[in-house]
């Protein structure tokens, strides 16, 4: 490490030299190394190539005049002071070398060594704190550089705002780089919903001379009329009489954030009405202490509890004794498969039990993982399917007693038929035969009128095997033997009778199904035979998408449906529609004849008893 200066001193008039180096050695200064030169171009080698501290500068020399002597030599003496030495008639030229970034100037003839000494010292100085300011104007334009805030410095005395670099521009689109704004600019592009708010409490902040520091948010208006949310803050500089003189500052581009926050709030606003609002009631639960944290209005309404109360709770004290360890093992996944669906018994606040269906899952409640529970209510609809499963058990209980009275009834006629009828038959058959094993006369007449009886009992027997007996829809089809069915009514009774069908695909019928229409037809067309005295009837049968739907209308006495009947035809149809979930419509009245209409689900099939 060098001990003293080094100076460079670049003359070409010997005798200058000469006394400039006395007096350098005289004037006290410490010196390590003084070198010389008389030409421009070896002094800027000199300069490039050793550690110079000072340099006098001769503005005349052999290879270069005036200023351009200095500007020659600038690029090697950035940090370099430099002091001219100039006549009496070059002062003009050593000012505009200052001005190009000389230290001083000295004149020739009036040089102490005294004053040269403190030229060079003062200009040491100055160099170095140009230099620290250069260096500190670099790092702050690095960081203007580097930051996305638009930097400004705002003369509040002058009211002069200075935008620095160009990250205005980049900003905000205002082509606004190292200048300077129109002095009401800032406050024009401020919304206008903020402007009265920023600037009131900006000057507020100023003139309470309390707080150093600003800063608020708002929005501003960018070049092309779109808003940005910004954030600005800025540092008051006051004077030695607390006078606000300077204010630096920086606004930052918040947009992205804000948004993300609307974004945010507008989630959680969303899920607090989805929460609040449910008509479910919902809460949430603390897992390690089971105590509930959050709950929603219908919950209140539904449990009878008031907010605190509910506050108060643990999941044990809603469940009945027993199905709480169950319930908190079902939510961890310890009990039962999963995916199963359970009922769970709560104890509202009237001590009344409520059947419920509960579904849950974990949700994070301020930073803590919590579980969330949202109920259905399922009482009334258990006891509904309970009173069904009743109904049905009845109904069917019903359908069991109507066939077995059918069948009871099937039975009186039977043997009625078998009594009255065909047992007379075959008794006068017996009579005749025996009078004719024991008499020659009339034997002839009593063989054929026995003959005769006989073959009518046969006749008696077929007719009532064929009411009997189901008829093979399946060789004959369905429409074909509801026509042979007419024609066999039509033979022993005068009555009109006509069938018309439509849309009826046999082929997409179950037999079972094509011998319960074939069965209510037939106990609709006894129906007619014994009570309605009618003269003419229509059936239409059709088929509409998965619909059966049949139609058996006369123009009897009719009857009024309101009254009870004691037969069991009627019963007997409905049952045989109810076992395919269908419905049966009667329309008569005393006089009016009587509109029978059956409409079955052909997808249904019937239910085993």
């Amino acid at each position: 490490m060098k001990n003293g200066l080094s100076i460079l001193t670049v003359e070409d008039n010997p005798s200058d030299l000469f006394l400039l180096e006395h007096m350098i050695r005289s004037s006290g200064l410490i010196i390590h190394q003084l070198y010389s030169t008389d030409r421009i171009r070896e002094a800027y080698s000199m300069l490039s190539g050793k550690d110079i501290d000072v340099v006098l500068l001769d503005l005349t020399l052999p290879d270069s005049f005036g200023i351009h002597s200095f500007i020659y030599l600038k690029p090697v003496v950035q940090k370099i002071p430099v002091i001219i030495l100039t006549g009496m008639s070059d002062t003009n030229v050593a000012l505009e070398a200052i001005k190009e970034g000389a230290q001083d100037y000295l004149v020739k003839g009036e040089l102490t060594e005294n004053l040269l000494a403190k030229a060079i010292q003062y200009s040491m100085e100055r160099k170095r704190t140009l230099e620290n300011l250069r260096e500190s104007n670099e790092r702050f334009n690095t960081v203007v550089k580097a930051t996305n805030d638009a930097i400004w410095d705002w003369d509040i005395a002058k009211n002069t705002v200075f935008m620095v670099g160009d990250t205005y521009r980049q900003l905000f689109g205002y082509d606004f780089v190292d200048a300077y704004p129109p002095g009401e600019f800032w406050e024009s592009i401020i919304h206008p919903e903020d402007k009265e708010r920023v600037v009131k409490k900006l000057w507020t902040t100023i003139r309470e001379g309390v707080y150093s520091k600003w800063e608020d948010e708002y929005r501003l208006r960018k070049s092309n009329g779109e808003y940005a949310f910004v954030h600005d803050r800025g540092h008051i500089i006051y004077s030695a009489e607390n006078r606000p003189i300077r204010m630096i500052g920086a606004i930052q581009d918040i947009t992205p954030r804000k948004r993300s926050e609307e974004t945010i709030l507008a989630s959680e606003e969303k899920y607090r009405q989805i929460f609040y609002k449910n008509p479910y009631p919902t809460w949430i639960f603390d897992q390690d202490t089971l105590r509930i944290v959050e709950v929603n209005d219908a919950a209140l309404e539904k449990y009878g509890f008031s907010k605190s109360e509910f506050f108060r709770l643990t999941v044990r004290d809603l469940h009945l004794p027993g199905e709480a360890d169950l319930f908190l093992g079902s939510i961890k996944g310890l009990v039962g498969p999963v995916g199963e669906r359970r009922l769970w018994h709560h104890r509202v606040r009237s001590g009344a039990i409520m059947i419920v269906e509960i579904t849950s899952h974990p949700v994070d409640y301020f930073g803590k993982l919590c579980m969330q529970v949202i109920i259905n209510d399922v009482t009334d609809r258990v006891r509904l399917e309970k009173e069904l499963a009743l109904q049905q058990r009845l109904k069917q209980q019903q359908i069991t007693e109507v066939v077995l009275g059918a069948q009871e009834r099937e039975r009186f006629e039977l043997g009625k038929e078998l009594h009255d009828n065909i047992n007379q038959i075959l008794a006068t058959s017996k009579l005749y035969l025996d009078v004719a094993i024991e008499e020659r006369e009339p034997r002839i007449e009593l063989l054929v009128k026995s003959r005769n009886n006989i073959s009518m009992a046969i006749e008696e027997i077929r007719r009532l095997s064929k009411e009997l007996i189901t008829p093979s829809l399946n060789d004959l089809g369905l429409v074909q033997s509801i026509q042979e069915l007419i024609r066999s009514i039509q033979m022993v009774k005068k009555m009109k009778i006509r069938l018309a069908t439509s849309g009826l695909d046999e082929g997409a019928l179950l037999p079972e199904q094509k011998i319960n229409v074939y069965r209510i037809i037939q106990e609709q067309l006894n129906n007619i035979l014994k009570h309605a005295q009618a003269s003419t009837v229509m059936i239409e049968l059709n088929k509409e998408q998965e619909q059966i739907r049949l139609m058996v209308a006369d123009d009897g006495k009719g009857f009024d449906p309101r009254m009870r009947r004691d037969g069991v035809g009627i019963s007997n149809i409905m049952s045989r529609a109810e076992l395919y979930n269908g419905r049966v419509e009667i329309d008569s009245a005393p006089g009016k004849g009587c509109r029978l209409e059956v409409i079955l689900n052909s997808k249904v099939l019937p239910e085993q008893t």
